[in-house]
């Protein structure tokens, strides 16, 4: 993997004179359900690692079932993948695409870029989303402004995420936090009335390590999904019983595109998704089946269906601020690549007031903790950021 880096440092040195050009990442399948069907996956937040949630399903839908996967991540001006970035070159992807696979948050993007997305939902095309997924665009000015998630606009209030997925981050209207991130885990489960739902066939329980968001689904809304608040991090039945169960996902039959015209296409959204959330089989095994549900397969779908994680998945510690750099989409190509590869940095670790931040993010996390220890034991000494952790 070092000898991969190398090479990718060396070619973007000879090539440091010449306009960035990236090539999205494309799992190809070759056999199964998926034959002939092709999905993108839009990975671009800052917090959650939806550049590891995504490869990770894209790899799994692509090797287990057959589908030709598009992975497009926000990349940096050196072309590596980068939560939040402003540029996602190669969403022409899209225009053939079968199903999209969003997972964004803030995005703020060239007009030309937002242009290709606001396509597909112009032609009607099926979607499903996570987490952060309803707040998916802030700051887009002029053109595409309607799509912040802030919008108040009549013709397309709550942007993006309210129109299509029913939910933005508003706490009246729509969601807010409601666990507790890095220190209360979730217990997810099917909504009993949903539990005959082709979306939810084999799942039983998921245990999500990304905190409860309280989502309010909206009114055409079929519900699927609940989730209850632990008193622990890790998976257990020690449930906080002072947060009473709230919705954690659904599906609806329609949205309404950003030109205004309601669009009748399948939309399926759930409100977990980091990265180690999807160390839970049946985690990925929801996300899987709603994938199948949203592109019209659900005829597919079987309880056993296998969800089997492709090649190497050591999903990072979720934050905002703090993460691995410099892996470039390329790295991730292949069925036996690691997401993320063995020896990529952990960067934003120079900034004392980003490593502050960290006690709580590595008190459950003891490997992580070993890590930055070993290579940062100023940290933990006597008058260390990060003393007492």
């Amino acid at each position: 993997m070092k000898m991969i880096r190398l090479f990718v440092m060396a070619a973007t040195l000879v090539g440091a004179a010449l306009p960035l050009v990236s090539k999205p990442l494309v799992y190809e399948g070759d056999h199964g359900i998926g034959k002939g069907k092709h999905i993108v996956f839009i990975a671009n937040d800052h917090e959650y690692r939806s550049e590891e949630t995504c490869p990770a399903l894209a790899k799994i839908l692509a090797k287990r079932h057959g589908f030709r996967c598009t992975v497009i991540f926000g990349l940096d001006e050196e072309g590596a993948i980068k939560g939040g970035g402003a540029n996602m070159p190669g969403l022409e992807a899209l225009k053939d695409a079968d199903l999209l696979f969003l997972y964004s948050r803030f995005m703020n993007l060239p007009d030309d870029q937002v242009d290709l997305l606001v396509d597909y939902f112009e032609r009607g095309g099926p979607v499903v989303g996570v987490r952060t997924s309803t707040h998916c665009f802030n700051g887009q000015a002029g053109k595409w402004e309607k799509l912040n998630y802030n919008y108040e606009g009549e013709d397309y209030r709550g942007g993006m995420g309210e129109q299509v997925f029913g939910n933005t981050w508003h706490k009246e209207r729509g969601q807010s936090h409601y666990g507790s991130n890095h220190v209360m885990g979730c217990k997810i489960t099917p909504v009993v009335s949903a539990k005959g739902h082709p979306i939810n066939k084999g799942v039983k329980s998921i245990h999500a390590y990304s905190g409860a968001y309280k989502s309010q689904p909206p009114a055409d809304a079929t519900p699927l999904l609940e989730v209850q608040v632990l008193n622990t991090f890790h998976a257990s039945n020690d449930i906080n019983i002072e947060k009473p169960v709230v919705n954690a996902g659904w599906t609806r039959d329609s949205y309404l595109a950003p030109s205004g015209d309601t669009k009748n296409a399948r939309v399926v959204y759930a409100s977990y998704g980091a990265s180690e959330d999807l160390l839970s089989e049946d985690g990925r095994r929801f996300l899987v089946n709603a994938c199948l549900w949203a592109g019209g397969w659900e005829d597919k779908i079987k309880p056993k269906l296998n969800v089997e994680v492709v090649g190497g998945f050591s999903p990072s510690a979720y934050n905002n601020g703090i993460g691995i750099a410099g892996v470039k989409p390329e790295e991730l190509a292949g069925w036996d690549s690691q997401i993320m590869p063995a020896d990529a940095e952990i960067a934003g670790l120079s900034d004392p007031k980003q490593v502050a931040k960290l006690g709580r993010v590595i008190k459950n996390r003891p490997e992580l903790r070993a890590r930055i220890a070993a290579e940062h034991p100023e940290f933990f000494i006597a008058g260390g950021l990060l003393e007492g952790f």
